[in-house]
């Protein structure tokens, strides 16, 4: 399962809709600190706490301009009006075994899938990269863990679990696996840079990677999985510009998808999959439950994907409540849901996508985790639902072509079966299997 996406958005005046509330911050921060740097290379975790424990009230805490080893994973709790300014990187170690060592026996929150290296917890607080791009960087050397094929022990990089939060500036270069886990409330996300680019080879050659597929023409597996994990998130979320070189879910917004907002401007995702959505029935998530996990009860609401421009992602639009990753796990068959007790989505709004798809899915096992009978990486929207289960949604603006074909190859996958009475006046394309052709959908199309 690979994914690719690309740039996020909305001003900073934007709410979210079905919100009222908006990010702010209470007053000036009083107390400043500085993380003290080792210069020999050593483990500068200590430091990182000690700074975060005396500056965790009304305070500013600087790195400064240096590679620091975070080479312990450090929880940084209760913090409350804190301004944090990453002028210098953060660097997991650049061993495996370690990497596994330490994340086996860390008492950090765990989210679904995974241990975070990092764990911020709090209230009115902003983490603030440099401006300068070699720096605010969080470094996870991940290249190694998917060039020798190793996924157990994964950590994930960072969890953000702050009420009243931003972040901004922040540059991840090569995550192990899963990035920023954002649990908190009233969050906004602003200049996000995630570079999860394989090194070994390019995304066209097909040895470059143990797990890339065996087709012809196809990618290597990207590193890193999620990059933004918003999870059991039910207040706003705003994401404003979004950089992505690889990755797969580049934003999956997990148990709780309501009130968001997220549109991709001035910057791409080349070579990764998507976005995605979902609401679990917590009985059946588990540790690779993907969106919308089939026969998983739940809701997903008001959520806009605006701006979004294509390169090279298997699939522009899709739209799904019959995930299973089960044939990925070698457990048997995925489970066999004849009811609509799937996920429910209402309220889905997919405006301005353009650009091109990949020659084919990504794809790491016999069957694709994102499999959908007659998908031929045509497709710039797959809408695979159960009736009566999907209201209110409308596409408008897509102009998405095939891979080295023109605008006027692509093609859909929506059963028109499964829409309630009347979506299709609004849904802004032909429901059918064929080709994309765009219908009104009044002014908001």
């Amino acid at each position: 399962m690979s994914l690719s996406l690309l740039v996020v958005l909305l001003t900073s005046l934007y709410a979210v809709p079905g919100t009222s509330r908006s990010t702010h911050h209470p007053q000036p921060p009083r107390k400043h600190c500085t993380v003290k740097h080792n210069h020999d290379g050593s483990d500068d975790s200590a430091n990182i706490l000690h700074a975060f424990t005396a500056c965790a009230t009304d305070s500013v805490i600087t790195f400064s301009p240096a590679n620091y080893s975070a080479y312990t994973p450090i929880t940084l709790a209760r913090l409350n009006n804190v301004v944090i300014h990453l002028n210098g990187n953060l660097l997991l170690p650049n061993n495996i075994e370690e990497v596994q060592r330490k994340i086996n026996v860390s008492t950090n929150q765990p989210s679904t899938y995974a241990t975070p290296w990092f764990y911020f917890h709090g209230s009115n607080v902003q983490l603030i990269g440099s401006a300068e791009f070699e720096w605010g960087r969080f470094y996870g050397f991940g290249n190694h863990w998917w060039d020798l094929g190793v996924r157990t022990l994964r950590p994930q990089l960072a969890t953000f679990n702050i009420t009243n939060g931003l972040m901004r500036n922040l540059k991840v270069i090569k995550p192990v696996a899963w990035g920023w886990n954002l649990p908190g409330t009233d969050l906004r996300v602003e200049n996000h840079f995630v570079d999860a680019k394989p090194d070994n080879g390019t995304r066209w050659n097909t040895v470059v990677s143990r797990f890339a597929s065996i087709s012809r023409d196809t990618t290597s597996l990207s590193m890193g999985t999620e990059c933004l994990f918003p999870e059991n998130t039910y207040a706003s979320l705003i994401m404003h510009r979004y950089y992505g070189h690889n990755g797969d879910d580049c934003i999956s917004i997990i148990n709780g998808a309501q009130n968001y907002w997220v549109s991709w401007k001035q910057r791409v995702i080349p070579n990764c999959t998507g976005r995605r959505v979902q609401k679990l029935d917590h009985g059946r998530s588990g540790l690779w439950s993907e969106s919308n996990w089939t026969g998983g009860a739940g809701f997903a609401d008001n959520v806009t994907w605006e701006d979004i421009k294509l390169v090279n992602v298997s699939t522009a639009i899709f739209l799904t409540q019959k995930i299973s990753n089960i044939p990925f796990q070698s457990l048997g068959p995925p489970p066999n849901v004849t009811s609509n007790s799937s996920t429910h989505i209402s309220n889905f709004k997919y405006k301005n996508f353009h650009g091109g798809l990949n020659a084919n899915w990504t794809c790491i096992t016999p069957v694709c985790w994102n499999f959908v009978e007659g998908g031929d990486a045509t497709q710039s929207i797959i809408f695979d639902l159960y009736p009566g289960t999907a209201l209110n949604i409308s596409v408008g603006r897509i102009k998405v072509h095939p891979f080295e074909k023109p605008y006027t190859e692509t093609t859909v996958i929506c059963d028109p079966e499964t829409l309630v009475p009347g979506e299709q006046a609004t849904l802004g394309f032909n429901c059918t299997r064929g080709a994309y052709v765009r219908t009104p959908i009044g002014s908001s199309g």
